[in-house]
């Protein structure tokens, strides 16, 4: 989780960017128009619970209910919990992701 919670406060705006089978692509900055400077890729991905759109997430430890839940997707040591809370049009809400791993690249990527 380390890797993800030292984003926090850093970029206001997210979006998914591909979503397919097993990979969950986010891109973050303070304004997508042009741009964007960090993606988030989750492989082998397994299962996700994300807004297409958010903004100010706050990357986190998963909850023991949430750990709990993913015990029941997935009864294998080779995945790990991603969670956060962000806002959305609606609130601020939970998202969680069940991967094998993550990687954070960081670099002006223009659209």
């Amino acid at each position: 989780m380390r890797e993800l919670t030292y984003l926090n406060g850093r970029w206001w705006d997210w979006q998914v960017d591909q979503w397919d089978t097993s990979v969950l692509r986010l891109r973050a900055d303070n304004d997508l128009t042009y741009h964007h400077s960090v993606e988030v890729t989750f492989t082998e991905v397994v299962w996700a619970s994300s807004a297409d759109l958010f903004h100010h997430p706050v990357f986190r430890a998963p909850t023991p209910a949430e750990l709990a839940f993913a015990q029941q997707v997935v009864n294998d040591d080779g995945y790990r919990v991603f969670t956060w809370d962000a806002e959305t049009a609606a609130a601020t809400v939970p998202m969680m992701v069940i991967a094998q791993s993550v990687r954070v690249t960081e670099g002006i990527v223009r659209h």
